[in-house]
């Protein structure tokens, strides 16, 4: 009976040794954790070369690191329980002594593009965690690549808010957990200014009894943190990554020890640039083309129009030797010089061979380049003539001309003594205008005026005409023509006029006549004359018999020779007059012999 219960026991221990053998969710021991490095030197850790994959320091020997580079990191999750939620603890130097190493967080295969977290492993299908923008590093304004992720392989990441198991687990004190962030908020330790650490939690629920969690681990470079805080100027392995912490939801004694993986400074190099500038006499939209050699440099175009489309940056250089920029001619430029200047000058230099440089780069070293160009010289002069007149009536009439020098040139144009040649000043012969070694700018000017008398040629011919043109500095400009026309002097008349007084009624004149001749005024005095009066006397007498009446008028004296048209009408008054005192005669005398005869017989 005993040996039955033994064997019974026997069996149901077996049993259950097989059951949780074969359950798909319980791993068969400890889950654990290992973090590795992706040494790149020579074949870098991609699917060829999984013993790339390293726990020991990244050195010289191994890898080739520049800054601004960032080194892939994976940590091997396992004897996991399908189902469950894991917290992976990570931190990571980012500065030492107030120079940065790993500033922040990226995607695994940032820079190294080939690189294969699964690489020697079994892997499961891939999950995404977008990493948060790290607020101390967007606060030291410096641009933290975006859009990276946090890769699982063999696991998902459970979203912000979600509820996780933790039956026996350490995620949480309670018999479940609210995951609030995933990842969680970065914390810092220590300042910039000083040294310092920062380090994240991510949480990872397995899919498969093997995750893999991969990021990368972003080089400071100079050109974000500046010359002397950057990752190259770090001695010793400045640059490490490890695993603080490592929490199950159903395991109480899941955890991790100290696990830390560097990087020597000596595997990392400090890159140089190149920077091509392009300065233009006169900025425009000229554009010129350039040839650069060998890779990573390559052809480009300049145009200096103030922007900066006027430069060319080629940084992140990690091979160093010697490069050749050459500039290409443009039309209507001419090449005027090259000058090179170099930072953290080392064992480079420049030389300069016309419109082309040759550049011996060394590490750190950043050489920048200015290409200088003039407009091919197109000096240019145009003259404007006045003068103080718009015309002239005599001979001797003093005409001042006036001349103005427009530089319409693309260049300065000078020192030199402008001139000016006029054929009728000093029979054409060249006079100064302006200073002596005056220099003009583009669009400036010099003037200058000349004095003119007119003679009687002038008068024949009606006009003058002058033919005038400027030189100066080897340039002349076209010919102007100018004429100026004979107007002849203007005449004035006068004209008389009369007032007449006739009888005792008289006949006044206006006092004064205008008389308007083109272009001139004339005023005419006006002479008053008075005229005696016309006496009339009239005779009556008897006539014969047989005889008509006869009227006799008498005039005492001649009319006035003065004033004809007065006299006239004079004349005529006096002629009405008579007639009707003629009338008046005869109609008397015939009443009068009707008295004489009595009843008219």
């Amino acid at each position: 009976m005993a040996l039955q219960l033994v064997i019974l026991a026997l069996l149901v221990a077996v049993i259950a040794i097989v059951a949780k053998e074969a359950s798909p969710l319980q791993a068969a021991g400890k889950p654990s954790i290992s973090l590795e490095q992706c040494a790149n030197k020579g074949p870098t850790c991609d699917s060829s070369n999984p013993s790339q994959w390293v726990t020991g320091n990244l050195g010289s020997n191994n890898s080739e690191y520049s800054e601004g580079d960032a080194v892939p990191y994976r940590a091997v999750l396992s004897n996991l329980t399908i189902g469950a939620t894991y917290k992976v603890d990570f931190e990571w130097d980012t500065t030492v002594s107030g120079r940065h190493a790993l500033d922040y967080l990226t995607s695994f295969n940032f820079s190294e593009t080939t690189a294969n977290p699964c690489a020697g492993l079994t892997c499961g299908t891939q999950s995404l965690l977008t990493i948060p923008m790290d607020p101390s590093v967007s606060g030291a304004m410096v641009n933290q690549q975006s859009n990276q992720k946090i890769s699982v392989f063999g696991g998902t990441f459970p979203a912000n808010g979600a509820v996780v198991s933790n039956a026996g687990g350490t995620l949480c004190g309670s018999a479940s957990c609210t995951i609030a962030n995933n990842p969680s908020p970065y914390s810092l330790t220590g300042t910039y200014g000083s040294t310092s650490e920062t380090s994240v939690s991510v949480y990872v629920t397995a899919t498969s009894q093997t995750a893999v969690l991969s990021w990368g681990g972003h080089i400071s470079s100079r050109v974000d943190w500046g010359a002397n805080s950057s990752a190259a100027v770090i001695n010793g392995s400045p640059y490490h990554m490890r695993m603080k912490d490592f929490d199950c939801s159903n395991e109480s004694n899941c955890s991790v020890g100290q696990m830390d993986r560097s990087l020597s400074s000596a595997a990392v190099t400090l890159p140089g640039s190149i920077t091509i500038v392009k300065e233009a006499t006169v900025e425009g939209s000229a554009s010129f083309g350039f040839t650069a050699t060998p890779s990573p440099l390559t052809g480009f175009t300049l145009i200096d129009n103030g922007t900066i489309a006027n430069t060319k940056v080629f940084s992140g250089i990690t091979t160093f030797g010697t490069y050749t920029i050459t500039e290409s001619a443009a039309t209507g430029w001419d090449f005027d010089r090259v000058s090179c200047s170099t930072a953290q000058q080392s064992t480079g230099r420049t030389s300069v061979n016309g419109a082309s440089v040759s550049i011996v780069l060394a590490e750190g070293e950043d050489v920048l380049c200015t290409f200088y160009n003039k407009p091919t010289p197109a000096p240019a002069l145009s003259l404007q003539k006045t003068a103080n007149a718009a015309s002239f009536s005599s001979v001797g009439t003093t005409i001042t001309y006036s001349y103005l020098l427009t530089y319409t040139g693309n260049t300065v144009l000078g020192p030199t003594q402008f001139s000016i040649s006029d054929d009728q000043i000093g029979e054409g012969e060249l006079f100064p205008c302006g200073a002596a070694n005056t220099t003009l700018a583009i669009g400036a000017t010099v003037s200058c005026t000349a004095p003119y008398l007119t003679t009687a040629s002038n008068v024949t011919d009606e006009s003058v005409t002058n033919r005038a043109f400027g030189v100066g500095g080897g340039v002349s400009t076209p010919t102007e023509v100018l004429t100026i026309p004979y107007v002849a002097p203007q005449t004035t008349t006068t004209i008389a006029a009369t007032t007449t007084t006739i009888g005792t009624t008289g006949t006044t004149l206006p006092e004064s006549t205008t008389t308007t001749v083109p272009e001139t005024t004339t005023t005419v005095p006006v002479t008053t004359t008075t005229l005696s009066p016309v006496e009339l006397q009239v005779l009556f007498t008897e006539p014969s018999p047989g005889s008509e009446d006869a009227l006799d008028v008498l005039f005492v004296e001649d009319l006035p020779e003065a004033g004809f048209g007065v006299g006239l009408m004079s004349l005529i008054a006096g002629v009405l007059l008579l007639v009707g005192i003629g009338v008046t005669s005869m109609s008397v005398t015939r009443g009068n012999r009707r008295v004489k005869t009595g009843d008219g017989k």
